[in-house]
């Protein structure tokens, strides 16, 4: 029967995953936590007293900077605490929601990405809304068989972390989501429904390991494919917990 093999949050925008055993979900929201702060680049569109979804080029992201693969990252989300770990072995730890902790690590990322800063750091968060690439409040889903497909076809070896998805299954045929837009589908006792197809960028090009770009991953997806898709957004229709080991159950046949 197709599982849940993984189900991964990234708190800060562009930094470390989190992998989780269990999450709950609701209608109207991400996975907990996904997404829930980033680190605005320099004076952009975020105004805190006004939050709205704001392009992610306003922010720190690992497509723009991919020196921040390089860091090692745990999120307390429950204490608000950050700690990074640079590859020298000093860690930095802030307090998310007080300003003025936040010194050490901007000033580390200055001297990290240089010229790529184009101005004072400052996070940024929305209470109960992710500060995700797309406005609306879905979770993605990544099909590790299509992931294998995608290895077999370039020669090369692919963690399904560049994805950066928060829920991973395998157990069904490769490229099968792209059938599921509009569909439901069950996992565990969770209904989600298939909304887009996902459009893959330069930061699945960076090696989670080395930090360094060894494939082009969205020209690779085009050359095969004919299209630079890998993976699905989905909007979470009944509220309930998921847990790895879950099983999926899929479509059924002649649903809308």
């Amino acid at each position: 029967m197709p599982q849940l093999t993984a189900l991964t949050r990234f708190p800060v925008k562009g930094f470390g995953p989190d992998r989780l055993d269990r999450a709950d979900l609701k209608p109207g929201h991400t996975l907990p936590f996904d997404r829930a702060w980033a680190i605005e680049n320099g004076p952009g569109d975020f105004d805190p007293a006004h939050p709205a979804h704001v392009k992610k080029k306003h922010f720190l992201m690992l497509a723009g900077q991919t020196d921040l693969a390089q860091l090692q990252t745990r999120c307390d989300t429950a204490g608000r605490g950050f700690t990074t770990r640079w590859p020298d072995g000093e860690s930095i730890t802030v307090a998310l929601d007080d300003a003025a902790s936040h010194g050490p690590l901007f000033a580390r990322l200055e001297t990290l990405l240089g010229e790529q800063v184009r101005g004072a750091l400052r996070f940024a968060h929305i209470p109960g809304q992710a500060l995700t690439d797309i406005p609306h409040p879905h979770v993605s889903l990544i099909n590790a068989a299509s992931v294998r497909d995608l290895e077999t076809r370039t020669g090369h070896a692919i963690d399904p972390i560049r994805f950066r998805g928060n829920l991973l299954i395998d157990g069904v045929e490769p490229w099968a989501e792209f059938d599921w837009l509009g569909r439901d589908i069950r996992i565990g006792d969770v209904k989600l429904r298939g909304q887009s197809r996902i459009r893959r960028c330069v930061a699945t090009s960076i090696n989670p390991d080395t930090a360094r770009r060894d494939i082009d991953l969205p020209a690779a997806l085009m050359a095969h494919y004919g299209h630079a898709d890998c993976g699905i957004y989905m909007s979470v229709e009944t509220s309930g917990a998921v847990t790895i080991g879950d099983g999926v159950e899929l479509p059924g046949p002649g649903q809308a």
